[in-house]
């Protein structure tokens, strides 16, 4: 079963480390609420995979594009979380995932530039995978 409805078809991904040292994942999109929306949904999928299933894998898929995807995968659970990642992007997510923790939030256009909301209104899920 694939999940990925509540994704924005065109949104691009930002990534930012928090702390220097923690990677935030997720979908930019122009408008706050529309962003806070986003990110309760996310939260409300992620709330009933853990229901369904303790322990997940994090795939990543290559797109027809050329593009890649972002994939939780637990027992009989399959939510695709991200799409549309370039590879750089991947790359850069991939050295800082090492320390096994990410947030997945997302992210708005506001009047100072890029808003993360994890920061902002402390909306993100934390994804940890034990080393």
């Amino acid at each position: 079963m694939v999940i990925d409805h509540f994704l924005p078809g065109g949104a691009e991904v930002a990534l930012v480390m928090l702390g220097g040292k923690i990677p935030a994942i997720g979908p930019l999109i122009d408008t706050r609420q529309e962003a806070v929306r986003i990110a309760r949904c996310f939260m409300d999928k992620i709330d009933a995979l853990t229901e369904r299933s303790r322990s997940f894998q994090i795939v990543t898929a290559r797109q027809s594009d050329g593009r890649y995807a972002l994939i939780l995968q637990g027992e009989g659970v399959v939510t695709k979380v991200l799409h549309n990642i370039d590879e750089l992007l991947l790359w850069r997510f991939r050295k800082a995932f090492r320390r096994g923790l990410f947030i997945l939030t997302v992210f708005f256009k506001g009047d100072t530039g890029v808003e993360c909301l994890a920061v902002t209104e402390g909306l993100g899920a934390v994804i940890y995978t034990p080393g």
